[in-house]
């Protein structure tokens, strides 16, 4: 699920490593790691009538990963900052599309060159692969499901207390995602840390779990919060507050 960068160090050279950096482009290209790969969050997001921002179309989604090297031999290494989940949302993509092999590197990646790493300001072209997908329904969860099924789910906000108490999917609990990162240049709290939090919500391991947010990017760092915490079944509501307003159904 994670790895430090004392590993990417020792692994930078694995010629099957493919490294995606998922900061805002004009910060890849001010400086990144070397032969990483940018790719932003809207590019793998579809955004509906809504205003949702649902996970984008398979195929699209498989060219632009096979664009940046990625089959099935690659081990993807996704970085960015604890603060921005556009991390979690791509590793989650990738999750969901079947790519096993993914991983968060857990640093700030703002922050590698001051352990040594070297930055670059040159563009890498990968060798152009086919990525087959594969899909991992478990992972996601779309609105009809969760409207017909609302009560057999542990149903989590990753928002802020302000905006929960704008309104909320009903029986939701309040767990906002800055719960659970770290602010001492890692990605996120150690796995005691984040057993403690969802303990203290009564959130049972045997729970199934749903995440969201207002458009499911907080809701996904959420979601890997909670599986290195330990919890097995936790799906994320891409379409969030956003499309579950949209739609007409109902708030507490």
């Amino acid at each position: 699920m994670l790895v430090s960068d004392e590993w990417l160090k020792n692994n930078l050279s694995d010629p099957n490593l493919v490294i995606l950096d998922t900061r805002p482009k004009t910060m890849f290209l001010y400086g990144h790691l070397p032969q990483a790969q940018s790719l932003t969050i809207e590019q793998v997001i579809k955004i509906d009538q809504y205003g949702s921002n649902l996970v984008n179309d398979e195929e699209k989604i498989s060219s632009i990963f096979g664009s940046l090297g990625i089959d099935k031999t690659k081990t993807v290494i996704v970085v960015g900052d604890s603060m921005d989940p556009s991390a979690a949302r791509i590793a989650w993509t990738l999750l969901y599309l079947g790519h096993e092999n993914t991983h968060l590197l857990d640093a700030n990646v703002s922050e590698l060159q001051k352990k040594g790493f070297e930055f670059t300001r040159k563009i890498s072209s990968p060798q152009h692969l086919s990525f087959d997908p594969k899909v991992i329904s478990k992972f996601r969860i779309k609105s009809e499901s969760l409207h017909e099924n609302l009560n057999n789910f542990v149903i989590l906000d990753a928002r802020t207390p302000q905006e929960f108490m704008m309104g909320h999917l009903p029986n939701s609990k309040l767990i906002p995602f800055t719960e659970g990162i770290s602010y001492d240049g890692k990605l996120f709290q150690d796995k005691d840390f984040l057993e403690n939090l969802f303990s203290q919500q009564n959130i049972s391991k045997d729970s199934e779990i749903v995440c969201y947010c207002m458009h499911g990017h907080r809701a996904s760092s959420l979601f890997f919060q909670l599986l290195i915490a330990g919890y097995d079944e936790v799906k994320l509501y891409d379409g969030s507050f956003v499309e579950w307003h949209g739609r007409g159904f109902s708030l507490e």
